[in-house]
């Protein structure tokens, strides 16, 4: 009875066109979206904060540590499990029901097209994709450049020409530019269902709403839709891409964004979510598009997830909170919440978790 009602309700967001513009282009249509007035963005290019915080952490070496990649257990995942390894950033290797999913696969150096302008890694990433399993599809979020990396994704599709991609809206130009064949393109609420991996069993990949934006350039500001993912397999894994939650320092109605909790009435309880925790500070300038852990436990509370894992953090320098900053600030609120340390926390880069489903 619950799937069926979770079923009706998506079908009924589904109907709800409010995020396309006429023009052709997306909008975050809730009142949660707040952005930062142009006289922010001039105040802080202008008068920024020091990044001496930042620098000081990372020279202290509070980044999270590098693991060399479990060989083993990424060959042997088990079969009534989720298996998880955080590759930096928001790049994750997921295995369930016999299935290699790659997620916003950002392995180079920096993130750019070219590699000698752009944001440096400040950790490294634990592996190339040719060290990786057998990967048997791809699912991004969005194409900003942490997250669709043309040069990791050049050598996706090198080695796996006829590899599935899963992408939102409007992404499929650049994906043909890359030289994916099979794109699976998808609005919020969509439900893509998948044959993949060794036992080719049947998964469903539904795209969920994000508040968030896209563009890579100068002209191609929210031309892409920007989503968070749903893989419904034995169990239930939720990917939060980049969002913001309540635009706290623009919005002084402190509207939520009401995605999560619906996300949680359709496909909730979720087994196992990664959801993002940093790259959030300046809050005037990022709240509305990128979480602060505290946010973060509300998203976890909101879709149902049985155990959530913090990723989007200690890789790149972008921001100004010190490197080390999100997983103490989850693991704070975590607490205060009334929640396990375990409920929701942090793992190494490279390391690889599992997580049974009901």
């Amino acid at each position: 009875m619950a799937q069926l009602q979770g079923q009706e309700l998506r079908q009924q967001l589904a109907k709800d066109k409010s995020h396309h513009l006429p023009n052709g282009r997306f909008k975050n249509p809730w009142n949660s979206f707040q952005p930062a007035s142009w006289l922010s963005y001039v105040s802080y290019l202008l008068f920024r904060r020091s990044t001496k915080l930042v620098t000081q952490s990372i020279e202290e070496g509070r980044a999270p540590e590098v693991l060399v990649l479990d060989t083993d257990a990424l060959s042997n995942p088990p079969k009534d499990k989720i298996q998880f390894t955080w590759l930096g950033q928001s790049s994750l290797f997921v295995q369930i029901d016999g299935a290699n999913i790659l997620f916003d696969p950002a392995l180079s150096e920096r993130c750019s097209p070219v590699q000698w302008i752009g944001p440096k890694r400040i950790t490294k990433a634990p592996c190339a994709v040719a060290e990786l399993p057998r990967i048997d599809a791809v699912v991004l979020s969005h194409d900003h450049v942490d997250h669709l990396d043309w040069n990791t994704l050049t050598d996706v599709v090198a080695k796996y020409p006829e590899i599935q991609i899963l992408a939102p809206l409007g992404n499929g130009p650049i994906l043909k530019s890359i030289g994916f064949k099979n794109i699976r393109l998808a609005d919020w609420w969509d439900e893509l269902e998948i044959e993949l991996g060794a036992e080719n069993k049947s998964l469903t990949f539904a795209c969920t709403p994000a508040q968030h934006s896209s563009g890579r350039g100068f002209f191609d500001k929210d031309a892409s839709l920007w989503a968070s993912w749903v893989v419904q397999g034995s169990g239930r894994f939720f990917f939060s891409g980049d969002s913001g939650y309540s635009a706290s320092n623009n919005n002084p109605t402190g509207a939520k964004n009401p995605a999560f909790e619906q996300i949680g009435k359709v496909y909730g309880p979720i087994d196992l979510a990664a959801i993002a925790i940093g790259i959030y500070s300046p809050p005037e300038i990022l709240d509305s598009l990128n979480m602060q852990p505290e946010q973060s436990v509300k998203v976890h509370e909101e879709i149902r997830s049985r155990r959530s894992i913090g990723v989007h953090w200690g890789t790149l320098a972008v921001t100004e909170e010190p490197v080390d900053e999100p997983p103490q600030r989850l693991a704070a609120e975590v607490l205060a919440r009334g929640h396990q340390a375990e409920d929701f926390g942090v793992i190494r880069i490279g390391e690889t978790v599992q997580q049974a489903w009901n």
